[in-house]
This record gives C-alpha cells, structure tokens and sequence, in this order.
C-alpha cells in the first residue's frame, strides 16, 4: 500500500520497505548458503575446542570462526555465479535466489568479494598464516575447482570436490595452534569420506534434474545400482575412520557413540542398497541424506563430550 506524503508522492509504507528488507536479507543468507556453512564452523569449532589450550587463544578462536563462515558464504555465492542457468533446471534450486534473477550476477559478484576480502581480514589480524592460506585453499577449491572444473567434468566430482568442504576441521585446529597434529588431520579425512555417502543419496533422488542440467553425477553415468554401492562402500569406510580417534585419544565416551552410530549408517545404506528401485527408494535416500548430517553433527558432538569426560572428569 501507498500513502502520499506532503507533496502529494506516493512514499511506501513502513511494514511494505520492511518485507522487502527482509526478503533481499534472507536472498543473501540462501545466496550465502548459510546452512552449509553453519555445519562448516560447527566442525571447525570442535577442531578448535580439542586443540590444547583452547580457552588461552579464544580471540584466535573467534576470529577463526568469523574467517570461515565469511569465507564458507563466499565460496557458496561464488559456486551459484557460475550455475544460474544450471540451478533452473532443478527443483531443489530453481528458487535461489540468482536462478529467479532477484539478484544479478554482479552483485552476487560484489557480494562474493566483500565477504572474502572481510574473511581475508579478519584471518591475517586474528589468527595465523597457516590458517588463511587453508581458508583460501578451502574456498577457491569449492566455489572455483569443484564448480568451474569437477562438477561438470566427472562422475567422481564430489569426492574430490569433498575435499575443500573437509578442512573446517584442521583450519580450527590451526586457529589455535597454528601447526598440524595427527587428530585434526583424521578429522579432515572423515569428513572427506563422509560426504559421498552423504551426498550420493541425494543425488539419486535427484538424478533426473541432474540429467536434464546434463550435470554427470554418478547416477547418471553409472546408474543407481552402481551408485548404491558406492554409499555402501563409502559408509563402511566413514565408520571404519571414525573409530580412528579413539585409538588417538584413549575416548571411550566417543568410541561408542562413533560406533553405534556408524553401524545405524551402515545399515541405512545397506537398506538402501537392498530396496528395489522406485519411489520407496528415492524417499528412503533422502532419509538416509538427512540422517548423515545428524551423523556427523553426533560425532563431532561426542569428540567434545568425551573431552570433558575423559579429561574433566565429568559424570
């Protein structure tokens, strides 16, 4: 609605410039993909938190934590200049907010670079250079190599590509200490092999949008049958890492909840594997997509309740 003001102009009302306030706000929080990165910092902010001396460095810590998801949202906004067109063809992305065009391609692109060059920033005063240098690797390696280069290119790209979204981990190890350790690293390679049997299930409920978008995700080029193995395989491998801490740590608390719950993912993909192909399978897949994000939160949860068991002498 409109009212006139003092010289007879329309002026919008208050509650209308509100609404569109907050829409262009939430536009750039999906642009950013805040989701994604939120479970970025979460498991940056457990690296931090099992780094000796935490508490001593928290100013390090915060700034470590700010630096990532700032960075994170750049490499998310980058990885949607480069698909607008792609993003249309997909259900799941044809909303955002640069495929219905609400924002353009070049304030998506100064928008990219105001968070990058804050994360640079806020990095190179409140940390270390070893850990921008990973930031930066981190970054380019999803919004620039996976996207320009693994996406379009290879049936194997989310395992590559799985490796930038795997350093929050060692970046908030490094925060603290900056220097490498033999806990944070196994940290980046769960994370590493977590995420193609994270991801693949998504991805066969989703492998005819990536058929049209002529994206060659692996159930398009080697069919769900083949697909399914592979999250077999890769959930064996994920809960064979996650017990690797325990060995590290001594953690008993961590052990049993790593192993419960990686026998439960397991199962899930066993399940999966096993029901015939239809839509009972496609809505078990995306079950066992959310459940892996819980899975991993669960561990990197259970690596901090077992530091204050085992070291604090909680319970």
């Amino acid at each position: 609605m409109l009212k006139l003001d003092v010289n007879g102009q329309g002026v919008a009302r208050l509650p209308e410039r509100r609404h569109h306030l907050l829409a262009f706000l939430r536009d750039l929080w999906v642009l950013a993909k805040a989701r994604v990165v939120s479970l970025l910092v979460f498991t940056a902010a457990v690296g931090e938190i099992l780094a000796p001396n935490a508490l001593l460095h928290w100013e390090s810590a915060i700034a470590g934590l700010v630096g990532i998801a700032l960075a994170g949202g750049a490499g998310g906004v980058l990885n949607q200049i480069v698909e607008p067109a792609l993003d249309q063809h997909m259900r799941r992305t044809l909303h955002r907010p640069l495929a219905e065009g609400r924002i353009s391609r070049s304030g998506a692109i100064v928008y990219a670079a105001t968070l990058m060059c804050a994360a640079i920033a806020i990095l190179a005063w409140g940390t270390n250079p070893l850990t921008l240098v990973l930031t930066l690797v981190g970054t380019v390696g999803y919004g620039i190599v996976y996207t320009l280069y693994l996406k379009p290119s290879t049936p194997w790209n989310i395992v590559w590509g799985g490796l930038a979204g795997a350093l929050p981990p060692l970046i908030g190890w490094t925060a603290i200490t900056g220097s490498f350790a033999a806990l944070p690293l196994v940290l980046v390679l769960l994370v590493f092999v977590w995420t193609p049997a994270h991801f693949w299930p998504l991805a066969i409920c989703c492998r005819e949008d990536y058929a049209k978008a002529c994206i060659p995700m692996l159930p398009v080029t080697h069919g769900v049958d083949r697909t399914r193995k592979e999250v077999l395989n890769y959930a064996i491998l994920t809960w064979i890492v996650s017990m690797v801490p325990v060995f590290l740590t001594g953690d008993w608390v961590y052990g049993a909840i790593a192993g419960l719950s990686g026998a439960w993912f397991v199962g899930m993909a066993l399940h999966l594997k096993a029901l015939p192909e239809g839509k009972e399978m496609d809505q078990y897949a995306r079950r066992m997509f959310a459940y892996s994000i819980s899975y991993l939160f669960l561990l990197y949860t259970a690596l901090i309740l077992g530091k204050l068991v085992m070291r604090h002498g909680f319970f």
